[in-house]
């Protein structure tokens, strides 16, 4: 989930999308955290994870991870399918608009 340095927003507009990145980024590792927790572990006397809560956490962690990944890629599936949208009706617009 790491931005290419080339792809980086510039100005204004790019900083506050990286501060909203990063909120979100903060937001998902709170609730993967959350969950992954409350569901892989069960005893909280010892310091460590026993072997069962350990495995647990990683694949609950993979998997979390994983959900996000593909909702993110489906959300920018959807957008670029509605500017693409968009700007087909900002061209038939225009080509009615200048008959």
């Amino acid at each position: 989930m790491a931005m290419d340095p080339s792809q980086m927003p510039q100005g204004a507009a790019g900083l506050q999308a990286l501060k909203f990145n990063m909120v979100a980024m903060s937001k998902l590792f709170s609730s993967m955290s959350q969950s992954c927790f409350k569901k892989c572990v069960s005893r909280y006397g010892q310091a460590d994870l026993a072997v069962g809560e350990a495995t647990c956490t990683d694949r609950c962690t993979l998997k979390f991870i994983a959900a996000a990944q593909m909702v993110t890629e489906e959300m920018q599936k959807a957008q670029e399918m509605e500017m693409q949208q968009m700007q087909a009706r900002q061209q038939m617009g225009n080509a009615f608009g200048g008959q």
